[in-house]
């Protein structure tokens, strides 16, 4: 289960939109039953969450996003993607 929200606003006399963002995600405990254990052999809890801001901009092919954001340790890395996900 995941859930996201995001608050886009525009910066005024500039051609870029600013962002907010909040993530959440679990397994609702069932990682340990997946083939394999994946999260469990890479060391990775069964739920978190990530938060944090960045810039768009639009371009022909979908926006252009350049996102830093933190996790619930306090460490950070920027995100470059295209597109709205």
């Amino acid at each position: 289960m995941e859930g996201s929200t995001e608050l886009r606003f525009p910066i005024p006399a500039l051609p870029l939109g600013g962002t907010l963002f909040f993530d959440y995600g679990t397994d609702l405990g069932s990682g340990a039953t997946v083939i394999g254990n994946p999260g469990g052999a890479r060391g990775k809890p069964g739920s978190g969450l990530g938060y944090g801001a960045g810039i768009r901009l639009d371009t022909p092919v979908g926006p252009l996003r350049l996102e830093y954001a933190w996790n619930r340790q306090r460490v950070g890395r920027f995100h470059v993607g295209v597109g709205n996900d």
